[in-house]
């Protein structure tokens, strides 16, 4: 298994990212933006050749994304509401992904066998997201797959700030005050 290299805050930056190994040895590009349907983010290698993209397929609260390898369509993968939120899955490529958006940790597995694992290991300056790929083939996949849960656990990091922040709250009457009522009848008169 060989294990990635790359900068969580420029995963969510509309800039190129460089993936590196253990050697620090430049190994991949990812090149591309979020945000708006038909956006793409694709990944290169250092030699110009395209790997792998991944394409923004719908908007909204789950949103949609398609896998390319080398030019053909290899899976799909969304958001799914249900009981388990922590359980995501690869259409297409039988991939099961399991693990924490808050803490950032993630395990791939094809069946019963471990396809890759994804970790955030440093959380200072940006953080630096750790992939472990079983086969040089799924490299450029995880990356992409990495770049999804990325950006899927920056919005629900949003989520609880909405929630906590409400644009109106309800003021309690003064005391002494009556509170108004509404008489919805009609007068027959």
């Amino acid at each position: 298994m060989r294990k990635l290299y790359l900068n969580e805050a420029a995963l969510s930056a509309k800039a190129t990212t460089v993936i590196h190994d253990e050697q620090n040895q430049s190994c991949y590009l990812l090149v591309g933006k979020w945000g708006l349907r038909a956006d793409v983010l694709s990944v290169y290698t250092i030699a110009g050749e395209l790997e792998a993209e991944v394409k923004q397929e719908s908007l909204g609260l789950l949103p949609k994304f398609r896998l390319v390898y080398h030019r053909q369509v290899v899976g799909r993968v969304s958001k799914t509401f249900g009981v388990i939120r922590e359980v995501l899955f690869v259409r297409g490529l039988n991939w099961v992904i399991m693990g924490s958006l808050a803490s950032g940790r993630f395990r791939i597995y094809h069946g019963r066998d471990q396809v890759a694992t994804i970790a955030v290991i440093d959380h200072s300056g940006g953080g630096t997201v750790e992939l472990t790929v079983d086969q040089p083939d799924h490299e450029a996949l995880i990356v992409c797959l990495a770049a999804i849960l990325n950006r899927w656990a920056r919005h629900q990091q949003k989520l609880p700030e909405l929630l906590h922040n409400p644009t109106w709250v309800p003021h309690p009457a003064q005391s002494g005050s009556v509170a108004p009522t509404i008489d919805h009848r009609k007068d027959s008169d």
